[in-house]
């Protein structure tokens, strides 16, 4: 589960000149987790007031779902003055009762199975600028998956995938970004781009030896087509694996954010092309639409592109804005994918 699921009415209070919070109680809702219950607060603040500094954004949640499952988490990515430095952090602690897919194969629904498990990741990111938009630094990341339950004599058992039984995953990466962006809830102009390139060690019988490149580039091109704030935004997703890579870190489509419309996990492999375009309109004041297409690759090898076929998805969306300063928008998306895939999703600022 991500970090920003909300479904609420709220005001936005300001207690200083440099802060700006907004609490907000939560309703949630996607494929993954049916309706969520819980509450969040969510920051905004300038490290400094020159022209240069981008606002920062934190964000801490906690939810309880339909499905029994709960998540509890933070995030932040802080811009220092001048945007010399930037940290990004994310913590999340979640026990997540899901549907299992299986593994590498183009008929998930004869693989359904159900499975449990408790998840701890901590993500972390440091970089410095190189010059006005490129940054240099390191990544941490930390993954650990345990009391894995499956019903017996369930598919998920009779494959026994890597990894379930539980596994614990540190991986530590040079990492490249590009950030030029106008802001991070409502990106108007500018690119954002990052590429991180982490081997993960097997340092113990509970750890998998594998390497993970995972690129994320987005576009962002102003438009005036039916108000000011109107924006295509353009997003590459690709994550590519090589070695022992265990189940739940393979490259899985679905989810809130990349290929909206499937279930997070549907077709799962060890490698993802991911591409989507979205056009963001103001109707009113307070009011916005969402229109989106995209297509996925999930190729065995990562340069045999197209042998397991494209993976369409398409949606739909409205936006509520709440915090008008920040233009920070609730959303609520319809998506579509492939083998009549659905899935609605109830959530808090711009899927990227």
């Amino acid at each position: 589960m991500i970090a920003n699921q909300v479904f609420a009415q709220s005001d936005s209070l300001s207690r200083s000149k440099k802060i700006r919070i907004t609490p907000l109680p939560v309703i949630y809702y996607s494929p993954e987790t049916r309706f969520g219950f819980g509450a969040l607060v969510a920051a905004s603040f300038n490290s400094s007031y020159d022209s240069l500094t981008t606002a920062s954004y934190a964000q801490t949640y906690i939810l309880y779902t339909a499905n029994k499952q709960y998540d509890w988490g933070n995030k932040l990515r802080y811009y220092s003055p001048q945007n010399k430095f930037i940290f990004e952090g994310k913590f999340s602690f979640t026990y997540f009762p899901e549907f299992y897919y299986g593994i590498e194969t183009e008929t998930p629904l004869l693989k359904k199975d159900t499975i449990s498990y408790n998840k701890l990741t901590t993500d972390l990111r440091f970089y410095w600028r190189i010059n006005k938009s490129l940054y240099a630094g390191f990544a941490v990341r930390h993954n650990k998956i345990y009391e894995v339950d499956s019903p017996a004599g369930g598919n998920f058992l009779l494959d026994q995938p890597l990894g379930y039984q539980g596994y614990d995953l540190l991986g530590f990466a040079p990492a490249l970004t590009y950030e030029s962006r106008d802001s991070q809830t409502y990106p108007r102009k500018g690119i954002f781009t990052e590429v991180l390139i982490m081997p993960y060690p097997a340092w113990s019988n509970k750890s998998y030896g594998f390497l993970n490149v995972r690129i994320d580039a987005r576009k962002y091109i102003p438009l005036q087509l039916i108000s000011d704030r109107d924006v295509l935004a353009l997003q590459a997703f690709i994550n590519l694996n090589s070695g022992d890579v265990p189940f739940k870190d393979m490259a899985d489509i679905g989810g809130g954010n990349v290929m909206r419309g499937y279930y997070t996990g549907y077709y799962r492999y060890n490698n993802l092309y991911a591409f989507q375009a979205e056009y963001r309109a103001g109707l009113w004041w307070f009011i916005g639409i969402d229109v989106w297409v995209g297509g996925a690759f999930t190729p065995k090898d990562w340069y045999s592109l197209g042998d397991t076929g494209v993976k369409p998805n398409a949606g739909i969306g409205v936006r509520v804005m709440i915090n008008q300063k920040d233009k920070l928008n609730i959303r609520v998306d319809q998506g579509f994918g492939k083998q009549q895939q659905q899935g609605l999703y109830l959530d808090i600022a711009e899927a990227y």
